[in-house]
């Protein structure tokens, strides 16, 4: 993987960690989310100027931007469900590490690429990592299982990403995106969380601001990247967001730490360094 690869990827996993914490502050609130794409897709109009009609409207990606419209719309509502029920120690790595995995069998069956072994090694560590560091924590049953959602989403989405990204430019990729997974979430928001949202508006705008920010800029970062690098690999590295969300629960959330946990995040950092020499 290419030295400035390696160095976006944590740069994004460090703001995914971020607006991860943000959205478990507000307690998994999906308005406060939806709050934050409506941000989002507003903060990334101006830069679309920089770019010519021709790198925006390409006829043949919107079917890609349309799938992942719809793939994120789900995936930011049981996110939003996930949270609602479980810790941040829990549902972070059970998504991202499940995520992991099926991304990278999917990969290698359907995009064909190939892995090494070095390479796998790293996968296999982080995937250990991620998972063991929230299956701990079985009692939460509906948090795993929205976690669960959340991976399968993120497989879904990566991988029609991955094949967007290579017909339309990045912004004007993520900017379809997080267009049409707030238009898609809007009719339930504006029919079922009419209070929340007014709440989330007068109160919660600050969560709203860096989830919105984060997600986006995050993504955007990950989507240059799938340029440059193997879906797996990028896929699997960022999730050294994991031992930071890990660590921000530590921390500023109060969560029991463990020998246990510290395991799983060194596994998680020695994949990442598997996968930085493969």
């Amino acid at each position: 993987m290419p030295l400035v690869a390696f160095l976006l990827i944590i740069l994004a996993a460090a703001l995914h960690a971020l607006w991860n914490f943000a959205a478990k502050k507000a307690s998994g609130n999906l308005s406060v989310i939806w709050m934050g794409l409506a941000m989002a897709t507003i903060a990334i109009i101006p830069f679309l100027f920089l770019l010519s009609p021709d790198q925006i409207f390409v006829l043949e990606a919107w079917p890609f931007v349309l799938a992942t419209g719809i793939i994120h719309a789900v995936y930011f509502f049981a996110l939003a469900k996930a949270y609602e029920h479980g810790d941040i120690s829990v549902v972070y790595p059970i998504s991202r590490g499940s995520g992991i995995a099926g991304t990278a069998i999917i990969a290698y069956l359907l995009l064909q690429e190939k892995i090494s072994f070095i390479g796998a090694s790293g996968i296999l560590f982080i995937c250990l990592g991620t998972v063991f560091l929230g299956l701990n924590n079985t009692h939460q049953k509906r948090g795993i299982f929205f976690s669960l959602l959340v991976a399968a989403m993120i497989i879904a989405y990566s991988i029609v990403d991955k094949l967007g990204v290579g017909i339309i430019h990045p912004l004007g990729y993520i900017f379809g995106l997080v267009f049409l997974t707030t238009i898609f979430l809007a009719p339930y928001m504006l029919i079922n969380k009419q209070q929340e949202l007014l709440s989330a508006i007068k109160n919660m705008k600050k969560y709203s601001l860096i989830i919105g920010l984060g997600s986006g800029g995050t993504y955007l970062i990950i989507l240059f990247v799938f340029q440059m690098a193997q879906i797996s690999y990028v896929v699997a590295a960022r999730e050294i967001s994991v031992a930071l969300g890990a660590l921000l629960g530590i921390i500023f959330l109060k969560e029991q730490n463990s020998v246990q946990k510290m395991f799983c995040i060194t596994c998680i950092v020695i994949g990442m360094f598997l996968i930085k020499i493969a």
